[in-house]
């Protein structure tokens, strides 16, 4: 485009003041003479218009020098737009070429390094990475265990009145199938047993039936072969809150308290 500024435009321009001139006519020079945009409209126009100021110089106010100076530019902006089209052509071509290269480059590559890597394991030789010059495989590293769950809390289920416990666990990056397992211990009992493991940090104790004033319950998260470290000790109480009339009130009033050995005391009515 800078080309056509520099070259065609200003002979353009100075042809059509000494027409303006010749035919003394103002109004044939208003807005939109030319084209300006886009380029190929431009150049389409200045192309249509090479034979008529060659045969016409001297009819519409230009000399014969300068009608043949516009066929010329006329004709270096035909000849650059042509080679500037050809090398878009060209350089896209090369592009996908190049990618077309490069991926048959990556597909060679992958093969030559697994084979080399299948020969290594199969002639349980770690000399051959070495003649290779890559890296062996790296050793399968240890991730950690699951995070100690925290923040344990409780509700009851509006429906079934059983225990909703809820918590809060901080797992290792870049580590999944965490599971939880819940352990139990109602008053009188020595050991938690097992009553279930979920895989979401929520679990109800549906199989609880009412009767006891408190239970306490573990939380430990599970991962393969690992197992995490325990929750604190977690203790929901039952009891019932005080009447309007001095005594005890409706299902209305029933309340559980809870406590950790975290220290944390709640309360859920």
């Amino acid at each position: 485009m800078a080309f056509f500024a520099r070259r065609v435009w200003p002979m353009l321009d100075m042809m059509l003041v000494g027409a303006r001139s010749h035919l003394c006519e103002e109004r044939f020079f208003t807005m939109g003479t030319y084209p300006t945009s886009p380029r190929t409209d431009f150049l389409q126009w200045c192309q249509d218009h090479v034979e008529i100021f060659e045969d016409n110089y001297a009819a519409v106010g230009i000399t014969q020098a300068q009608a043949s100076a516009f066929k010329k530019a006329v004709d270096d902006a035909t000849a650059s737009e042509g080679a500037q089209s050809r090398a878009k052509q060209a350089a896209k071509a090369a592009t996908d070429e190049n990618t077309q290269r490069f991926g048959i480059l990556r597909k060679s590559v992958s093969g030559v390094v697994r084979s080399i890597k299948t020969f290594a394991e199969n002639t349980d030789n770690d000399n051959v990475y070495v003649i290779a010059q890559i890296p062996p495989p790296a050793t399968p590293g240890s991730t950690p265990p699951p995070g100690k769950p925290f923040a344990v809390s409780v509700q009851l289920d509006t429906n079934t009145g059983a225990p909703v416990l809820k918590w809060k666990a901080s797992n290792p990056p870049r580590t999944s199938g965490t599971s939880y397992i819940i352990r139990r211990k109602l008053p009188g009992e020595s050991t938690y047993s097992f009553i279930g493991v979920t895989g979401s940090k929520t679990y109800t104790d549906n199989a609880f039936t009412a009767g006891p004033d408190s239970v306490q319950y573990t939380i430990q998260g599970q991962r393969s072969d690992k197992a995490g470290a325990a929750s604190d000790v977690f203790t929901v109480n039952f009891g019932r809150a005080p009447g309007m009339n001095g005594g005890f009130g409706g299902g209305e009033n029933f309340v559980i308290t809870s406590t950790s050995s975290e220290g944390s005391k709640k309360k859920a009515a």
